[in-house]
Order: C-alpha cells, then sequence, then structure tokens
C-alpha cells in the first residue's frame, strides 16, 4: 500500500513537472517582457527590491507559522516555506479558487500525523487575517482615489467581490464553534457524496464510518483554539501588516530605480487594486490582469503607460514569477512529495 501511495505521489509530481514546463513555455511573452522591463531601470535598485521581496515572503512565512500556534501546531520557519512556496506553486497549475494549496497544508499535516482540519484552520487564518490586514490598505486606498476624482466604478465592484474570500472563511470557523450539528450535518452530507461516487466507481472507500463526527469534532476544537488564543491571533495579524507595508516598499523601490517619485497615496492605490485584480480575477493569481490594473492606476497619476506597464511587470516578476519558480523547485521538500 505505501509503495502504491508513492507510486502516484510520484506520478502526481512528474504531472505537476510537465504542467509547469508548459505553463512557463505558455507564458514565455511575460518572461520577455519581464526581462526587457528589467533593462529600463537602474540594476542597484532593482536588486535592493528583490532582496526587499525575499524579506516579503519569510515574514509570510512568519504569519503562517504564528496561524500554526493559533491552532496548537508548532512548524519550524524552514518546514513552513516550501508549504507557503508550495502553495502558491500548486493554487496557480491546478486552480480550484486557491483550495489546493489548503490541501497540502491537510495533506502535509496527515504525514506528520497531526490533524489535518486543525492544518486547514491554520491556512484559513493565514488567509483571513491577510485578507483582513489588507482591507486597511483597500479602504484607503478607495477613499484617496475619491479625493483625487479616480474612483471609477470598476474600482467599486471589484472592492465589494473581494468581501467574499474574506468573510466566507470566517463563516467556517463560526459555525464548527457555534453551530457544531450544522457542522456535522454539512459533513455528513459529503459523506454520503462520497460513499456513492465510491460505489458509482466501483472502488472501496478509505472513509471511516465515523468519518464525519471526527472531523467535526476537530473542527470545532480548533475553531475554540482560534477564539481563545486571541493574542496569538493578533500576532498574526500584525505579521500580516508588516508584509504588507515591505510588499509596497519593494514597489516604492521600483519607482526608484526608475527615478520616479510617486506620491505614497498613489503608490498604495496601485499596488491595493494590483491585489484586488489578483484576488477577483478568474486567471490563476491574476495573471496579465494585475500588471494592467496597476499600470492604469499610475498612468491615471501622471506616469507615462510605458514606465507604468514596465514597473508593474518588475514588481509581478519579483512578487510572482520568481516565487512561483521557488515553489516548484522546494516542492521535493514537503511531506506530500518526499520519499
Amino acid at each position: 500500500m505505501k509503495h502504491k501511495s508513492h507510486l502516484i505521489r510520484n506520478i502526481i509530481f512528474i504531472l505537476l513537472i510537465a504542467i509547469f514546463a508548459w505553463y512557463i513555455f505558455s507564458h514565455h511573452d511575460e518572461f520577455n517582457k519581464f526581462i526587457n522591463a528589467l533593462s529600463q531601470g537602474s540594476w542597484r535598485w532593482l536588486l535592493l527590491a528583490l532582496a526587499i521581496q525575499a524579506l516579503y515572503y519569510c515574514i509570510i512565512t512568519l504569519m503562517t507559522r504564528s496561524a500554526f500556534k493559533v491552532v496548537h501546531m508548532d512548524r519550524k520557519f524552514f518546514d513552513t516555506l516550501p508549504l507557503v512556496f508550495g502553495a502558491l506553486f500548486v493554487n496557480v497549475l491546478a486552480p480550484t479558487g486557491g483550495q489546493t494549496g489548503t490541501i497540502l497544508f491537510a495533506d502535509d499535516a496527515v504525514r506528520r500525523n497531526e490533524s489535518s482540519p486543525k492544518a486547514v484552520i491554520a491556512s484559513v487564518i493565514s488567509t483571513v487575517v491577510s485578507y483582513m490586514a489588507f482591507s486597511f490598505i483597500l479602504i484607503f486606498s478607495l477613499f484617496y482615489l475619491k479625493g483625487a476624482n479616480l474612483l471609477n466604478n470598476y474600482e467599486v465592484i471589484g472592492a465589494i467581490i473581494f468581501i467574499f474570500p474574506t468573510v466566507i472563511p470566517g463563516i467556517l470557523i463560526f459555525t464548527s464553534h457555534r453551530y457544531p450539528k450544522f457542522t456535522l450535518k454539512i459533513l455528513n452530507m459529503i459523506h454520503s457524496f462520497a460513499l456513492r461516487i465510491t460505489k458509482l466507481l466501483r472502488r472501496k472507500t478509505r472513509l471511516s464510518s465515523d468519518w464525519a463526527q471526527k472531523i467535526a469534532t476537530e473542527l470545532s476544537e480548533a475553531s475554540t483554539l482560534v477564539l481563545k488564543n486571541r493574542k496569538k491571533l493578533l500576532i498574526t495579524f500584525l505579521f500580516a501588516l508588516v508584509a504588507y507595508a515591505i510588499n509596497i516598499l519593494s514597489l516604492f523601490v521600483i519607482f526608484e530605480a526608475f527615478e520616479l517619485h510617486l506620491h505614497y497615496g498613489a503608490l498604495i492605490a496601485g499596488f491595493a487594486f494590483g491585489e484586488v485584480a489578483r484576488i477577483v480575477s478568474p486567471q490563476p493569481e491574476g495573471i496579465g490582469v494585475v500588471e494592467v490594473a496597476m499600470a492604469v492606476i499610475f498612468t491615471s497619476f501622471g506616469v507615462s503607460p510605458i514606465q507604468a506597464t514596465a514597473i508593474a511587470i518588475i514588481f509581478r516578476g519579483f512578487n510572482f514569477w520568481l516565487p512561483l519558480s521557488v515553489g516548484f523547485i522546494l516542492l521535493k521538500r514537503l511531506k506530500t512529495f518526499s520519499p
């Protein structure tokens, strides 16, 4: 059984390699644009921006580690780092509304003989806390654009749509704690559906008869820990705020590379609506959409379209494309794919 499981994981890993190779090849235009944009800026400032992005992902890792601590799960920094990058990688190559990364968290916990529902809750906490921290930036950006008479309907609509991924995971935590019977009912429905599918496929189910009860209990315990450990939750939130501040700082440094000095409000607004585009876009991680959204904001504040586009492309290259490659490299360090 272990040999078969390992074989399946190797096949999945080989498929991910193939998909990644195809993905890079199909997006080679973005890579060419990134290289061309880099040649337009000062390499000293750009290296500094890259270093700041590395710091950003270190803080994101600390935030994720702190989220694990909320549900009494301990993770070392260098065990959490591959999870952070791996989740980014699989969310892009196997897009399921950002849930593939959560599955990776759960599977990693199972292979450590730990509670997978608690790992899922930890993943949900890091996502919700990150969105809550970003909400402050988004609200500021809305008011700033309103004051500059540059607020458009699509920006308001994007901000409203952004609310949903923030609220829904929070509801999961709340219902698991406040309405455990309702959670159990939903899980029983999922269990019944899974049994029907396995029966239809003539496969033997690996779910035990008390699966729904066990998961409901663990979800309830994990959500109770969330509400009890408010201090650790606050620390996680502070990590998220610091991470966003560092991310914006890297964007500021990229502007310096082009000898451009944009008002901090316009800089934050461009960053904010780039993030909104990333979250609400049907494209995985908002590929091709984020760059346009950021460039439009920067252009509306007087930056030339060529420079605004170059800055947005470089920021995305440092913030997304390079970490995506790192995620691929670190994938083998995860319990899911390691021998």
